[in-house]
C-alpha cells in the first residue's frame, strides 16, 4: 500500500470532489452498497441505451457535462452555462448526474419510507422531496411525508442548525426553513427537518436534512440527494460516531458490488502529477505540461479521465506509436478522440499506463481501465482533453481501494491499495 502526504495548501482547493469510505480503526464503521446509475437496479436505468454504442455515447456526454460543470464551478461562472445547454444535458446525458454516478438506498422516518438518493460526495446537505410537493418533478415510489412520521421534528429559528444554513427564514411556530439557490439561480426551499435514517439496518436518530416542498434539486426518479462530506453539521459521514477522519472507496467495473465503507472526512485535496508512463516510455512531465502543483483531482462524478490538452496530446501520440492495432478513422460527430480497429479481445495489443504522484505514490492501470470497445470492432481510449484541471475518473479507479486519511489536519494522506478490492 502506498501513501502520499499532501501539502496543507491543498486542503481547501476543491469543494466539488470525491468518494468516501473508512479505515479499520474507526469506532463505528458503515459499509454502504452503491448502485451505479446505469445498473438495472437503478431508477435511472435506460433500457434503450444498453447497446454498447448508445451506452458509451451517454458515458461520454455525461463525462463532458461534468467536466464543463466542474471547471465552471472553479472559475465561478456556473450561471454562464445556459438553460438550453442544461436542457441538452438533461435529455442526452442526465444533467442531474453532474452530481454523481452512484446512488444509495436508505429509509427515513417511523414508519420507514424507502428512499433512493444520488450521492453527492462533497455535498454539504442531505435533501429529499417531501409531501406536500406541488412543484416537484415526477418521481418513483412514495415520498416521505413528515406528518406521518412519529420520530420527525423540526428546528427552531434560533437553533445552531438553522443558523448554520447558508440561507434560511423563520415561518410560523418558530420553524426554520432552508433557502437554497442552485447554480442556475433557481431558488428552492423547504423545512429543515430531523428524523431517523436507517442504513443497512442501523438507525441514526436526529439526522438533519432538507425536507423539500419547492425544489429544483430533484434527480428525476432519484428523489433525494445525499451530501457525504461537505459540512460537519449536515453531511452524512459527519453524523456517524467520531473517530479518525478517514475513508476509502471501492468501485467495481461490473457494478455488482461498488461500495462506500463510510467513516468521517472533512476537506478535499488534489495531489501533484509527477510521472506518466505509456508502455515502456516515461514521459517528460514539466509543471507547465501537467498544470503545476495540485492540479490533479480524482472524481467519482465522471467515468472518463480528462488530461490537460497538451498532456493529453502527448499521451495520445505515445499510445499511437506503441499500439499494434490500426487507428480507426474519425467518424462524423464522433466524440472519441483516439480509437483503434479491434475488439476488447485485442487489448494486449495496446500499451498500458502507469501514473505517479508526489509522495512516491504510483498506480499501474490495467488495460480495461484505459480502453473500451465502444461499438462493434472499435476500441477507444477512455480519456479526453480539458482546458481545466486533470481529472481522473471512475474507470481509472475501478477495482482498487482508494483511501483518504485526514486524521492529521496538517498532513493529509492518500493511499492506493494495489490489490483488487473486495
Amino acid at each position: 500500500m502506498a501513501f502520499a502526504p499532501l501539502p496543507p495548501s491543498t486542503k481547501s482547493f476543491l469543494f466539488l470532489l470525491f468518494l468516501i469510505v473508512r479505515l479499520p480503526t474507526l469506532s463505528h464503521q458503515q459499509h454502504i452498497r452503491l448502485i451505479h446509475r446505469d445498473s438495472p437496479e437503478s431508477p435511472l436505468f435506460d433500457s434503450s441505451a444498453t447497446t454498447p454504442d448508445k451506452y458509451w455515447q451517454r458515458v461520454h456526454r455525461r463525462s463532458v457535462a461534468y467536466r464543463d460543470h466542474f471547471q465552471a464551478a472553479l472559475e465561478g461562472r456556473l450561471q454562464l452555462l445556459t438553460v438550453p445547454l442544461a436542457a441538452e444535458f438533461d435529455v442526452d446525458a442526465g444533467f442531474d448526474q453532474v452530481g454523481g454516478e452512484y446512488l444509495m438506498e436508505f429509509t427515513i422516518g417511523t414508519p420507514p419510507v424507502k428512499v433512493m438518493g444520488m450521492l453527492d460526495v462533497p455535498g454539504d446537505f442531505i435533501w429529499t422531496q417531501c409531501v406536500p410537493c406541488p412543484n416537484c418533478t415526477p418521481s418513483l415510489g412514495p415520498l416521505y411525508d413528515p406528518s406521518r412520521s412519529s420520530t420527525r421534528s423540526t428546528f427552531s429559528c434560533s437553533s445552531i442548525e438553522c443558523l448554520g444554513l447558508q440561507g434560511h427564514k423563520c415561518v410560523g411556530n418558530d420553524t426554520c426553513e432552508y433557502i437554497r439557490t442552485n447554480e442556475y439561480g433557481v431558488q428552492t426551499s423547504g423545512v429543515l427537518t430531523s428524523d431517523v435514517f436507517t442504513i443497512n439496518g442501523v438507525a441514526y436518530t436526529n439526522m438533519p436534512f432538507d425536507c423539500g416542498s419547492d425544489n429544483s434539486f430533484s434527480t428525476k426518479p432519484a428523489v433525494a440527494r445525499v451530501g457525504l462530506s461537505g459540512s460537519d453539521m449536515f453531511s452524512l459521514v459527519f453524523r456517524f460516531n467520531s473517530g479518525p477522519f478517514a475513508f476509502s472507496h471501492c468501485f467495481r467495473k461490473d457494478w455488482e458490488n461498488p461500495s462506500v465503507p463510510v467513516g468521517k472526512t472533512s476537506q478535499f485535496f488534489a495531489p501533484t502529477l509527477l510521472g506518466l508512463g505509456v508502455g515502456p516510455v516515461a514521459l517528460n512531465l514539466t509543471k507547465e505540461l501537467v498544470g503545476g502543483d495540485c492540479s490533479t483531482v480524482f472524481t467519482s462524478s465522471t467515468p472518463l479521465t480528462f488530461l490537460k490538452r497538451p498532456l493529453f496530446n502527448l499521451v495520445a501520440s505515445k499510445v499511437r506509436e506503441q499500439a499494434n492495432l490500426p487507428e480507426a478513422p474519425h467518424q462524423p460527430n464522433d466524440p472519441w478522440d483516439l480509437c483503434f480497429n479491434g475488439t476488447e479481445n485485442a487489448l494486449d495489443l495496446l500499451p498500458p499506463l502507469e501514473i505517479s504522484f508526489d509522495g512516491e505514490l504510483a498506480l499501474a492501470l490495467s488495460k480495461a481501465q484505459i480502453y473500451a470497445e465502444v461499438d462493434g470492432g472499435r476500441t477507444c481510449l477512455l480519456m479526453a482533453p480539458t482546458d481545466g484541471v486533470n481529472m481522473f475518473g471512475t474507470y481509472m479507479q475501478m477495482n482498487r481501494n482508494f483511501g483518504y486519511d485526514l486524521s492529521s489536519r496538517d498532513n493529509y494522506r492518500l493511499y492506493f491499495d494495489l490489490n483488487q478490492c473486495d
